[in-house]
């Protein structure tokens, strides 16, 4: 049933809403019961104040809690409530995290609660950094941190919402990147009755093969711990220039952008050195690299595992990225539980034999890879994903998949799972391209995909990527249903109004805005005008790109089998 809009004029602004209960005093909040957890502390906080080293300027009820869905649970979370009905819009927005997060997210609390909503975070079941130390003999904190602490979270902060102001919370959204765009992703598999709308940034959905990508990519740069990277930042910066010479007017304008990389015919060979090693040109050792980090994760005979980086991408290359006591250690310390003696990823991962047993371990508590996003649709759940072309950590062809397998997933639904099966097996790359460009609009009601030219994991790079969401903030003037991915998500959850584009801006040190393009709703890319400011997004439109601009590889094809083939993959939940 279609909820009452709410009569805001402005997407972002608090409004008042009627109370059709009596509320609850701030520190009455104490009492109330949430499932699997318990109210700890609710206080009302006054401006000027800080918490967690950042800056609140508004005046609100602050709840702190835990959950312990298990007997080694610790979730700790908080809930931040406008001070009254008036200031509150009616919305409730969770915050999720990347990484292994560790904490509660309070930068985005802050600017959740001055502009008027209910918001929350946690520390997702475990409190540190980076380091996977918490993961070794505690398996229930990983399922917490992997799978189950939004639900207890978002329940709790909608009872308190609903004890707080008498009335229940209108809207509820999800924003998160990367490890948090993961979360998006199992939220709307797995929990679709918790949020009307989610807004997904680089999402390691396909989670057992980012951990591995991430160890391969690793050893690939790095064959040696501590040791230098095979490809230093100088030679990164050369590949990175070659690279844009080769693909930056490809489509139709140099601007220092390569619009589309999977048009781009770029390879490294033709900087292989003739002679010694020198400033201008790649060794043997250093070319394996990059042609490695190019063709994706593959096992010593060839096959193919995972995609690997776009053209483009080369100057936010992280040779280290699995180290520090971070991704790499993870397999040992959650799938092996080895100890003694110290699991070494680089000695003891053997990708070919370990890979499959790896991602199996993995998948019911960290993966979200199913295109059977049914319950979410049949709720009028509304999903933005977004990525960057230039993300080498979780490569955006993982998210063009998804769109894909959603696709095929709408095809073939009505069939039976012997016929599923034998189409999957079965597709082709012409298939895949002709329905990507011909059957968007079986999805476009529910899912939409925008693809960030020069943009790094959740951010970085050379272009425009503040869109917000879990990407870089815009300026408040930005965060607009036009400039702001959860803007233009709420739009569409509230007023029915899709978003073709959301135009992304770029600052310089100064807060200035330097550039702004749209991103356009997938297959659709943005083309310039012929004429205009470079660096101003009313110069480009959204035109639909041809079979050509969207080629199928066969790591498109497998991605995209690989999903259909976990469209069961749909719990657990607790």
């Amino acid at each position: 049933m279609k909820r009452a809009a709410l009569l805001c004029p402005f997407v972002l602004a608090a409004c008042a809403s009627p109370a059709t209960e009596t509320p609850a005093a701030c520190e009455a909040l104490a009492r109330v019961v949430t499932e699997a957890g318990t109210v700890t502390s609710a206080t009302l906080v006054r401006p000027p104040t800080k918490i967690g080293n950042v800056d609140v300027a508004a005046k609100f009820c602050r709840v702190q809690g835990v959950a312990r869905p298990s007997s080694d649970s610790e979730i700790r979370f908080e809930v931040w409530l406008p001070e009254t009905a008036q200031a509150w819009s009616g919305r409730f927005k969770l915050n999720g995290t990347g990484g292994y997060n560790g904490a509660v997210p309070y930068a985005r609390l802050a600017q959740d609660i001055e502009d008027g909503w209910v918001t929350a975070g946690s520390n997702m079941g475990h409190d540190g950094n980076e380091s996977a130390a918490w993961t070794l003999n505690h398996p229930e904190k990983v399922k917490d941190w992997g799978l189950r602490s939004h639900y207890y979270v978002a329940t709790a902060a909608k009872a308190l919402a609903n004890s707080y102001y008498g009335q229940p919370v209108r809207y509820a959204y999800f924003e998160g990147c990367s490890n948090g765009g993961r979360q998006g992703m199992m939220l709307a598999q797995r929990y679709p009755q918790l949020f009307d709308g989610i807004a997904t940034g680089a999402p390691s959905h396909f989670y057992p093969e980012i951990l591995m990508w991430l160890a391969w990519s690793g050893k690939l740069q790095t064959p040696v711990a501590g040791r230098p990277a095979v490809l230093p930042p100088a030679k990164q910066q050369l590949l990175d220039r070659a690279s844009h010479a080769a693909c930056d007017a490809q489509d139709g304008l140099a601007d220092g952008q390569i619009t589309n990389p999977r048009t781009c015919r770029f390879t490294p060979d033709a900087l292989r050195c003739t002679g010694a090693d020198g400033p201008g040109c790649l060794t043997d050792a250093q070319l394996a690299v990059a042609q490695g980090m190019y063709a994706g994760m593959r096992t010593s005979r060839g096959v193919l595992r995972y995609a690997g980086v776009q053209p483009g991408s080369e100057a936010l290359w992280d040779p280290a990225f699995a180290d520090d006591h971070r991704y790499g250690p993870f397999i040992g310390h959650y799938v092996y539980s080895k100890t003694s003696p110290p699991y070494n990823w680089r000695r003891d991962l053997a990708w070919d034999e370990e890979f499959d047993h790896i991602k199996a371990f993995l998948t019911p508590v960290t993966a979200a890879p199913s295109p059977d996003l049914g319950a979410f649709k049949a709720r009028g759940g509304k999903m933005i994903q977004f990525h960057g072309w230039s993300d080498p950590i979780v490569p955006p062809t993982g998210s063009i998949a998804y769109y894909n397998a959603l696709i095929q997933f709408e095809r073939l639904k009505s069939r039976t799972q012997r016929q599923v099966d034998e189409a999957v097996d079965n597709l082709t790359p012409q298939q895949v391209t002709a329905d990507s460009l011909a059957l968007g609009g079986s999805i476009a009601g529910y899912h939409r995909l925008f693809l960030l030219p020069e943009v790094g994991h959740c951010g970085g790079g050379t272009g425009p990527g503040a869109v917000g969401g879990g990407f870089p903030e815009p300026a408040k003037a930005q965060r607009t249903a036009q400039n702001h991915a959860v803007g233009a998500l709420m739009r569409w959850v509230e007023q029915g109004v899709a978003p073709e584009a959301i135009v992304a801006t770029k600052y310089n040190d100064a807060g200035t805005i330097t550039r702004q393009r749209p991103i356009c709703a997938y297959p659709k890319v943005a083309v310039y005008n012929g004429s205009g400011d470079v660096d101003s997004a009313a110069s480009f439109s959204c035109a639909m790109q041809t079979p050509q601009q969207t080629p199928t590889a066969p790591i498109d094809i497998h991605m995209i089998q690989n999903s259909l083939r976990q469209r069961a993959v749909l719990g657990p939940t607790r």
